[in-house]
Parts: structure tokens; sequence; C-alpha cells
């Protein structure tokens, strides 16, 4: 094989050579810039997971209903305002059978409530500014987009909600009387 063959092989392969090398340069690059990007990502969603969720701080009381001589006294957590009254009881596994929810409303009215991402079967109780039970209701717990709205056509201003059969297990209908203290302040 002539001399000239020879460096002309040899220039070649060194040329493939120093073109592997490159590629292989650009691959190993593209390697570490990807295992970068993945790094700031799983510790991005690491610092996301483990963040705590904010969720409103419900004021707490307790409430007392009473009827015929009979009442109970249950502690509560007090939704009263617009963000409060529209998380309220969603996303809880469950609750205590004597534990309930106070919805405060500023003046009298017709709403509805629903149970969109509710877990539990509760019991509501619509009440009017006087602190009289107008109407009690069982609520069923949806998931969908389309869950059922439960009012009253009375107007209202305080709705209570418990664990489904609360009322009745307790012997309190509609004519049963509420009272409730904020922060050991007795309001109505």
């Amino acid at each position: 094989m002539p001399k000239t063959e020879d460096a002309s092989i040899k220039a070649h392969l060194q040329n493939n050579n120093n073109i592997i090398v490159e590629k292989s340069k650009k691959r190993d690059e593209k390697l570490k810039r990807n295992m970068f990007l993945l790094f700031v990502f799983l510790s991005f969603t690491i610092l996301l997971i483990s963040q705590d969720i904010n969720l409103p701080v419900f004021p707490k009381g307790e409430l007392t209903i009473s009827q015929d001589g009979k009442s109970i006294t249950i502690p509560i957590e007090i939704a009263d305002n617009d963000e409060l009254q529209s998380l309220g009881l969603m996303y809880r596994e469950d609750i205590p059978k004597e534990y309930g929810m106070l919805f405060i409303f500023p003046t009298d009215g017709i709403r509805g409530f629903w149970m969109k991402n509710t877990y539990i079967a509760l019991d509501i109780a619509f009440i009017n500014s006087e602190g009289i039970i107008l109407e009690i209701k069982t609520m069923e717990p949806c998931n969908s987009e389309n869950c059922p709205v439960y009012t009253i056509y009375k107007p209202f201003r305080y709705a209570l909600e418990v664990k489904a059969g609360f009322f009745e297990e307790y012997g309190f209908k509609p004519g049963a009387r509420i009272q409730w203290r904020i922060n050991n302040r007795s309001i109505n």
C-alpha cells in the first residue's frame, strides 16, 4: 500500500475519530443539561409537595341546641365569610358525631348549599334570625359537576351542618332553638 493511501486512511480515520469525539461531547453536554433540568424539576416538585396547604382557619365555638326540655352542646367551626362558606366541610374524610359547622350570614335570605367534594353525608338545619330551626334536610356526598342544591324557600340567617343522622338521633326537629358562642362570647 503506498504511503499516500496510508496517510489518506490515517487522515480519514482521524477525521472520523474527531467526528465521533465531537458527537460524544455534544451527547455528553446534552445529557448533562437534561440531568440538570431533571434535577431542577424534581427539586421544584419536592418543594411544592412538601409545602403545607394553607387552608383558611375557621373560628371555633360551641353551639347548644334545645327543644322540649332536652339540650346538647357541641363544638363548632364557624363559616362567617365568603371564603369559609365556599369551603365549608369539603374534603373532610369524616367529622365526629357531635360536631358541626355554623354558617353565619349578614342578612336573612334564601341560599343554596351543595355537597361538591364533600365526602360524608350531612344534615343541614336552616335557622332564622331568632335562632329557631325552620327545616332540616339530609345532604348526600357529591363528586360530580352536577351536584344537587339544597335550600328552603323561606329566608334564613344561619345554617348548621352536622353528620347525617344527628338531628334524628338526638330528637331535634324544626322549632328547636340554637345558641352559640365564639371565643367564649355569647352571640345568640
